[in-house]
């Protein structure tokens, strides 16, 4: 009987010591073709930081609202210009903001702009970098509106009733409040680099770049004096990696050839909005970013397409790529 009361004081030990964990979880997901390939998995991930530890007082109020929890409904659409042009139409110039954000150069580049000012502060060879940049920067749009429910639901009805548009629901997510979240959905795609001489051979150098998106949320609930929820402040940030083309170099100096390299462009978008809206509303967050779908069109002569290896003759398959813009739902509920 003693040692059965052993257990049981161990087992409530490390439940205690679980509850101080943080809370983490990663869903991996690959395809039949993927899996084929090591390199190129897609990973989709959640994920939410642990709550600030209790201060020897006793919890703070900073505290207090961090441990509140907000559930966020996702839904995912990627709909053609024709239907994201229509979706503007129906909600008015007067409920859709857009704005417009200039690039920022990073301060640590060299870039062009300013290779005379900093060539002017170099006092010696030891501050002065070896390396290269190839960058390029461009303006970035982010429209976004703040919905009623009958305002959600006929954007659904319009996508879900376009032939080009997909309607995605995602589950529900589970915020602390005033915290921030992260859902990512990357491949990895390996490139050859640079090579690298090792005694009397000569191996490749593989770098492997992340190619997709990722979306980040933080919310924070609005109350009223009296404690009740008045409404959300949400913030999201959607950061899109793209390959747009992969040229070919040539490394000199390491065999009596040139050896070839991959130079992948990389292009980057991020995108963020954040906005303050009465509860049981939706926020519309479209960071102006399009992806390419294959759309395969089969078109062929009645009864006679249907004739087993014959009707092949007389069917017509026409392979289209359709550029579709992604446009996110969000919808927070506070939980008691």
């Amino acid at each position: 009987m003693q040692s059965i009361r052993i257990v049981m004081i161990v087992i409530a030990c490390l439940l205690c010591h679980l509850e101080t964990i943080p809370a983490l979880g990663q869903l991996t997901i690959t395809t039949p073709k993927e899996s084929e390939h090591a390199e190129q998995v897609r990973q989709v991930s959640l994920s939410r930081p642990a709550p600030p530890m209790l201060s020897d007082n006793g919890a703070s109020a900073k505290h207090a609202a961090s441990t509140e929890q907000i559930r966020v409904r996702l839904q995912f659409l990627e709909v053609d210009s024709t239907t994201r042009a229509a979706i503007y139409a129906g909600l008015g110039p007067g409920s859709v903001f857009t704005s417009t954000n200039p690039p920022r150069w990073d301060s640590q580049d060299w870039d062009a702009q300013d290779w005379d000012s900093r060539e002017s502060n170099v006092e010696s060879m030891t501050n002065f970098p070896n390396r290269s940049i190839s960058q390029s920067r461009s303006s970035a749009l982010v429209t976004q509106a703040i919905l009623t429910k009958a305002e959600v639901a006929g954007i659904l009805k319009m996508a879900e009733a376009a032939n080009h548009s997909v309607v995605a629901d995602s589950p529900n997510l589970m915020l602390l409040n005033d915290r921030k979240m992260e859902l990512t959905d990357m491949v990895q795609r390996p490139f050859i680099v640079n090579h690298q001489k090792q005694g009397d051979t000569i191996q490749p150098i593989i770098e492997h770049v992340s190619e997709g998106t990722r979306l980040g949320i933080i919310a924070k609930v609005e109350k009223s004096p009296d404690g009740i929820p008045a409404g959300f402040a949400v913030g999201c940030e959607f950061v899109s990696q793209k390959i747009t083309q992969t040229r070919s170099g040539f490394l000199f100096g390491l065999g009596n050839e040139p050896f070839e390299v991959q130079i992948p462009h990389l292009q980057v978008t991020k995108a963020r909005a954040t906005a303050k809206f009465p509860v049981n509303q939706t926020l519309l967050f479209d960071p102006h970013v399009t992806s390419t779908r294959v759309i395969r069109n089969e078109t062929g002569v009645p009864i006679l397409e249907k004739i087993p290896y014959l009707g092949r003759s007389f069917r017509n398959v026409d392979v289209t790529e359709q550029e579709q813009h992604v446009i996110v739902l969000l919808q927070p509920e506070s939980i008691p």
